[in-house]
């Protein structure tokens, strides 16, 4: 065979690889019935033809449309646990029409949620717009609804919750399908990972973040040996051989260090809590120390949720079991103030800003574009600080002054 049939055949071969399809893959499973259909630009085209079917032969249609881009998200038609085939051809500027470049097929993976109750209380009042949200029991799942609580997208039993998307629709979370790898995450729509933290890294559940200079952010947990205070439990630590007196080191302290990453996985930044706060605080009145017993080590911050400012270059981050929020200079690491308990219920609360407000085991810190800080009150001890017959969730909208007062 001489060069030129060989170039021949092989522009043959590859023409007919190439189909000009791109999004759905050929015999792709997508976990998502929002459908983005993309394709290669066809010479001379002016608008194409896409159909899609339930048939290899194309015999009945459940989408027949011309569209003048090369990409057509179709929410309709798809469905959950079921199979599909599409194709597109070229229509030109005289309505006449091209081959079909194509054809492709796919699969739709199962629901994970198929009986949400969804109630709308008042039509005027909902915003456009998709919910996602995720848990950690009975596993680890997440997904996607619409206004009307149709399930459009879930993470296709891959064990991964979502608890971050970005103004991008960056897709941040944990997931344990190769632990620890992959705890700390950055996935797309088809729960491809598009980075994750260092490999062996056991990062927080709560929260992983993309920060404005590309870096990614996350907390990570840290131990150190601390005292046991004296309390009810003291008694059944003392079984266990610990002193138990609040004042030998001796039992295992988790912290959260907040950890900054480049996107080769480096790390470049971190804040280690055992270097700004005190052992002196800890919760004494919600159970934690009940759990160490169970636990084998103390939880002794639970730190939940940060928000990265970049206007004033800080951090704001919410550490559950201190009851308390906490302003940080970044990249010094200073502590700007700590928000959180009077010094009744905590031993530095002579120095937190705004006792008053009397939180508790709070979440999900959030800094509006007004200044104002947004922030979910658990209000696990709301009955003991607040009065509450039972304890009681509130959502918080403060704002803070000075870096003093609320």
């Amino acid at each position: 065979m001489n060069l030129i049939k060989k170039i021949l055949l092989v522009v043959f071969l590859f023409s007919i690889a190439s189909s000009g399809l791109v999004n759905p893959e050929n015999d792709q499973t997508v976990s998502y019935v929002y459908i983005p259909f993309e394709w290669e630009q066809e010479a001379n085209a002016a608008s194409y033809n896409l159909q899609v079917s339930e048939s290899a032969m194309f015999t009945t249609l459940l989408l027949d449309v011309v569209v003048n881009s090369t990409l057509y998200i179709e929410k309709n038609v798809v469905d959950w646990e079921e199979f599909y085939y599409w194709r597109v051809r070229p229509v030109y500027s005289d309505e006449t029409v091209g081959d079909w470049v194509g054809s492709f097929s796919f699969n739709v993976s199962e629901s994970h949620f198929e009986n949400l109750e969804i109630n709308i209380y008042n039509d005027d009042m909902v915003e456009d717009g998709l919910v996602e949200f995720a848990g950690f029991g009975p596993v680890l799942q997440s997904a996607v609804i619409d206004v009307n609580g149709r399930e459009i997208w879930n993470d296709n039993a891959s064990m991964f919750m979502v608890n971050h998307v970005n103004e991008y629709g960056n897709i941040f979370g944990f997931g344990v399908s190769d632990y620890p790898n992959n705890t700390g995450a950055k996935i797309n729509y088809n729960n491809e990972v598009l980075w994750n933290a260092p490999e062996g890294i056991p990062v927080d559940i709560h929260e992983v973040k993309q920060i404005p200079n590309g870096n990614y952010m996350a907390f990570v947990p840290k131990y150190s040996q601390g005292p046991i205070p004296p309390g009810e439990w003291s008694f059944y630590f003392q079984l266990f051989g610990y002193e138990a007196d609040g004042e030998t080191i001796e039992f295992p302290w988790m912290g959260m260090r907040i950890v900054e990453w480049n996107e080769e996985g480096d790390e470049i930044w971190d804040w280690d809590p055992f270097e700004h706060f005190s052992m002196d605080d800890s919760d004494l009145y919600g159970g934690t120390w009940w759990n160490a017993i169970e636990e084998g080590s103390f939880d002794w911050m639970h730190s939940n949720a940060f928000h990265f400012d970049e206007e004033e270059s800080v951090i704001y981050v919410s550490h559950r079991h201190l009851s308390r929020i906490t302003k940080i200079s970044y990249p010094s690491g200073e502590v700007v103030w700590n928000m959180g308990l009077p010094s009744e219920y905590m031993a530095s609360g002579d120095e937190h800003i705004c006792t008053d407000l009397l939180f508790s085991f709070q979440h999900n810190i959030q800094l509006l574009d007004n200044g104002d800080l947004l922030f979910f009150d658990n209000g696990n001890l709301s009955d003991m600080l607040l009065g509450d017959s039972n304890p009681t969730s509130r959502i918080r909208r403060i704002r803070v002054i000075d870096n003093s007062y609320c």
